[in-house]
């Protein structure tokens, strides 16, 4: 398998779906319709994209991707900026990457003071084992973490499903620094060692292209198009 290659930046989807397919399986049912359903690792991340290429950079990187094809895996994940675990500052606000960069150039200060950072720092705890469905999670500096939320760890994304010890604040409000268990889908797909970075902020797997004939460029006026792009995870 290729390296796996960052998603060009220029292509940002205008509408995406990402979900992990087939996390269950079953034996079947009785004559009486009873069925016995467990979760499995065989969970696989599968996205749809819609990308609009109005610029002659967005056009150019989508061929690309086009052109290389099933074969090439990419590093791309969902946009969570409107649901990561982001620092809030003194008046309520989050402090996205982008807020970051921004009051950064203006002032290198606000990067540095953790009322007004945007740096997040969650860390394994203790060390994960391939095919965990729960660890625990070290929180140096970021928000307060909810069911629901996607993060990535080693290339892998994963979606946090439960919080079995609860969290140290409310939502909306600064994460004290501390562990918190948590519990995801889908398994892990290697072993971890304590102190590996995990990220919320910007979350990104390993995907290819579904099919080697997914996405058609269509441009109007021989300027612009939309393109509708499948992915599955790659391995």
């Amino acid at each position: 398998m290729a390296d796996a290659l960052p998603w060009p930046s220029v292509l940002v989807p205008s509408s995406e779906n990402w979900a992990p397919r087939g996390g269950s399986r079953s034996g079947g049912q009785t004559f009486e319709g009873n069925e016995q359903i467990v979760a499995s690792p065989s969970a696989r991340w599968k996205a749809t994209l819609t990308i609009p290429c109005l610029t002659r950079d967005a056009n150019l990187a989508m061929r690309r991707v086009i052109a290389l094809g099933r074969s090439q895996t990419w590093n791309v994940g969902p946009i969570e900026t409107n649901r990561a675990p982001w620092n809030i500052d003194f008046v309520g606000g989050k402090v996205t990457y982008r807020r970051g960069a921004k009051d950064n150039g203006v002032n290198p200060a606000f990067q540095s003071d953790p009322t007004t950072s945007s740096v997040l720092d969650f860390k394994l705890a203790a060390d994960a084992a391939m095919n965990a469905t729960s660890m625990t999670i070290r929180r140096n500096q970021g928000g307060v973490l909810e069911p629901g939320m996607v993060f990535s760890l080693g290339n892998r994304l994963h979606v946090v499903t439960g919080l079995p010890g609860g969290e140290m604040a409310a939502p909306g409000q600064p994460g004290p620094k501390g562990t918190i268990p948590v519990e995801f889908r889908p398994w892990l797909r290697s072993d971890y060692g304590a102190n590996t970075g995990i990220e919320f902020g910007a979350p990104v797997g390993t995907m290819r292209l579904a099919a080697d004939d997914a996405g058609s460029l269509d441009l109007q006026l021989s300027k612009s198009g939309i393109v509708t792009l499948d992915l599955v995870e790659a391995f």
